[in-house]
């Protein structure tokens, strides 16, 4: 049986399903109780991540989605792919991408800082690319691109599962966790937003 596992690192906890590849079902579900990073919410995750170092952080998320993977029963050699989203945070912190271009607004206090903005692109790659994730030999990590730098990749896989973009309908999706996001399509636009929820 081909496996997979797709997996939403939220703010207040990461959700994953194992998923047989071959039919689509839905195996098994795990839901953390919180994110693994300490604090209540994107800011603290993000402060932790610039005043503790990167590499700790990520370390720590991947640690969980290691445990994530076990409960979920799943051998090491036997994940095939590993679907990953969640907010542009959350994501840059599993890929090892730094985020303080994140946790300034303003060009002016970016270039005083010499802050250099990221690129928060799609990618599917090798596990062995994911620093912590070599051990899943036989697995493709699929991360699905940032919109903006408050709208994330979970978002955006809302918006195509929802099949909004193939209507002609004015319609709202809308992402309701610690932090809320919400896309507007009308006429061939989308609109997006984000607030604290």
């Amino acid at each position: 049986m081909k496996i997979g596992v797709a997996i939403d690192l939220g703010t207040s906890g990461f959700r994953a399903q194992k998923i047989n590849l071959e039919n689509n079902q839905i195996l098994k579900t795990v839901v953390t109780m919180r994110n693994p990073l300490p604090g209540a919410n994107v800011m603290d995750h993000m402060d932790f991540a610039i005043n503790y170092g990167l590499e700790k952080a990520h370390l720590l998320v991947i640690n969980a989605i290691h445990t994530i993977i076990k409960e979920l029963n799943i051998n090491e050699l036997e994940l095939q792919k590993l679907s990953v989203c969640g907010n542009p945070i959350q994501l840059s912190i599993f890929q090892g991408i730094p985020i303080d271009d994140l946790a300034y607004a303003g060009e002016n206090k970016k270039e005083k800082l010499h802050i250099v903005d990221q690129k928060r692109e799609s990618a599917v790659l090798p596990s062995k690319e994911i620093n912590g994730l070599e051990k899943y030999k036989n697995c493709i990590v699929i991360i699905p691109p940032s919109i903006k730098h408050e709208i994330g990749a979970d978002a955006l896989a809302l918006i195509i599962n929802s099949g909004m973009l193939t209507s002609n309908e004015c319609s709202i999706a809308t992402d309701y966790g610690t932090n809320a996001e919400m896309a507007l399509y009308s006429n061939g636009t989308i609109y997006t937003g984000s607030a604290a929820a």
